[in-house]
């Protein structure tokens, strides 16, 4: 009567987990191209964040984190001037849930973000998650610069946007990468 107590103990563990593991292996990210983030972004814009906060969200059944980005730059779309982002994860309390490819915003830093239409609460999500987001730090006695990091942001085209060998990030400034940006967009409607 142990024996099989045990073996069904057993048995149950490991299907529970072979399920669990295969619903965990069906999930990708699409990696996309440069000009793919840009025409399929409902809205590009050059943001600070002004606000992120964790909370449970019973409606949805786990842990997001509202974020409020206020809009220094709008490249594409009329986004305002604020965009709230409501993303899952983050840590309420003592739990913390990490959603790979989810980005984190702290307040005080700025991004160029690469946004989708809202989703059915209202919000919109970085295009390819962390891919549709790119950092931008300012270094002493020069402007701000954009710093693309291989294997996590796409690249623009073009000789300007070539990492030098065994280098994972390359430093863009600001205006030059917008520009870029506006340069990959079609034109308006009214223009064609």
């Amino acid at each position: 009567m142990v024996f099989r107590s045990v073996l069904f103990s057993a048995l149950f563990a490991f299907f529970t987990a072979a399920v669990f593991v295969q619903k965990a292996g069906a999930t990708s990210i699409v990696r996309f191209a440069f000009d793919s983030l840009c025409v399929r972004a409902e809205t590009i814009a050059h943001v600070r964040c002004v606000e992120s906060q964790s909370f449970r969200d019973a409606e949805r059944g786990g842990v997001f984190t509202r974020t409020r980005l206020e809009v220094l730059s709008p490249v594409k779309g009329d986004p305002g001037g604020e965009i709230v982002l409501i993303l899952p994860g983050g840590s309420v309390d003592s739990q913390r849930v990490a959603v790979l490819g989810i980005p984190g915003f702290v307040p005080g830093e700025e991004t160029v973000v690469f946004l989708s239409g809202p989703d059915d609460f209202g919000s919109p999500w970085p295009i390819g998650l962390g891919q549709g987001c790119y950092s931008v730090q300012a270094e002493e006695g020069k402007g701000p610069y954009v710093f693309l990091r291989t294997g996590v942001n796409p690249f623009p085209d073009g000789p300007l946007f070539k990492p030098a060998p065994n280098r994972h990030t390359l430093r863009i400034p600001l205006q030059g990468f917008l520009n870029r940006i506006r340069q990959t967009l079609p034109p308006p409607l009214d223009e064609r």
